[in-house]
């Protein structure tokens, strides 16, 4: 199910490498359950950094991307497709929501046989209990009706067709799962390890958990690199203690590892740019950005209802700074806490 296309780099790598060099992703035919992970939102300080994972099962050998191709595409997708890819190529241009939206959505609607009505639902369905968020007052409507930039007809149609493309593709979205670390969240996993690196990687965990839970034996995850991290051993098994995890391969191109619980053994992969090489990871990525860009949505709304021709921000440093001077007088005269909304690194 990964793509070895000719143009893929890690194709390229492998043709080119010795065969005595671990491979970080195998070919296709060895998998039958491929899930992928990756996040959106480790650089801001303002929203919520939000992790994403998804299962796929079919046959050996399939590549989802040519699979589905009359209702997916890598780039430049056509009036019937969406587009599979890194959430930043995902989400650019003058339509960058839009298009993102109808990725997102129309997978969820062929995963739950009909689109989330609201943000609230879209968190709920992907296993986020969005309760917590409502300790934050600029999150209190997560009810927000989806979709936020394409007609819901529109969408409803996409997730009919990817449906059926699905089905014929005998492809089977096992999992899609949806965490976003809120900054108080983030701050306190700050407090308690001083490393952001270790922040980001125990984020990560809880989905990977996720998946593995419902990966069967001989599943492989692809999940995006955490930052530079090479070595991951030590922080696997401090998170999944009642499982072995053995190393495969540690080395600049990827992390490999083995990860067994009873009768179950699940290889899982750290490789910078996943997204490229595998499709639940490229997808992930999606998912993960549109979350975040939705949380960002209300939250920006929230402030703007306060503050007559507040220019919204992504939370980024610089901008995100210029917002909050923007809404000082906001946080100051409503008392708010700044350490639920202000990432302190």
């Amino acid at each position: 199910m990964p793509d070895l296309s000719p143009d893929c780099p890690e194709t390229r790598q492998l043709q080119a490498s010795p065969a005595s060099r671990p491979r970080t992703v195998p070919p296709a035919a060895e998998i039958r359950c491929l899930c992928g992970l990756d996040e959106a939102g480790l650089g801001p300080i303002l929203g919520p950094l939000v992790v994403a994972g998804v299962a796929l099962e079919g046959p050996a050998g399939i590549d989802p991307w040519d699979a589905l191709d009359s209702v997916v595409a890598r780039k430049r997708p056509g009036p019937r497709q969406v587009q599979v890819a890194d959430s930043k190529k995902v989400h650019q241009g003058r339509h960058a929501l839009a298009r993102l939206e109808r990725t997102v959505l129309a997978f969820l609607g062929a995963w739950l046989g009909h689109v989330p009505d609201t943000l609230r639902q879209l968190l709920t369905a992907t296993g986020h209990d969005p309760t917590p968020l409502g300790d934050c007052p600029w999150y209190e409507d997560l009810d927000v009706p989806l979709p936020l930039a394409n007609p819901a007809e529109e969408i409803e149609l996409r997730a009919h067709l990817l449906a059926e493309a699905l089905d014929a593709a005998s492809i089977r979205i096992a999992h899609l799962a949806v965490s976003p670390l809120d900054v108080t969240a983030f701050n306190a996993s700050i407090a308690a390890t001083d490393n952001k690196s270790e922040t980001h990687f125990h984020a990560y965990a809880d989905v990977l958990s996720c998946l593995l839970q419902r990966a069967p034996d001989g599943a492989h995850v692809v999940a995006d690199r955490c930052g530079g991290r090479v070595r991951y051993r030590a922080l696997l098994r401090g998170v999944f203690t009642d499982a072995t995890v053995d190393i495969e391969s540690e080395r600049d191109s990827g992390s490999i590892y083995r990860i067994r619980r009873g009768d179950t053994e699940v290889r899982l992969t750290f490789v910078s740019r996943g997204e490229e090489h595998a499709f639940p990871t490229a997808l992930a990525s999606c998912f993960a950005k549109y979350t975040r860009e939705s949380m960002m949505s209300v939250l920006n709304a929230w402030f703007a209802a306060r503050v007559p021709g507040l220019r919204p921000t992504a939370g980024y440093y610089v901008d995100g700074h210029r917002f909050l001077a923007d809404v000082a007088s906001v946080v100051e005269r409503e008392q708010l806490p700044r350490h639920r909304l202000i990432r302190c690194r």
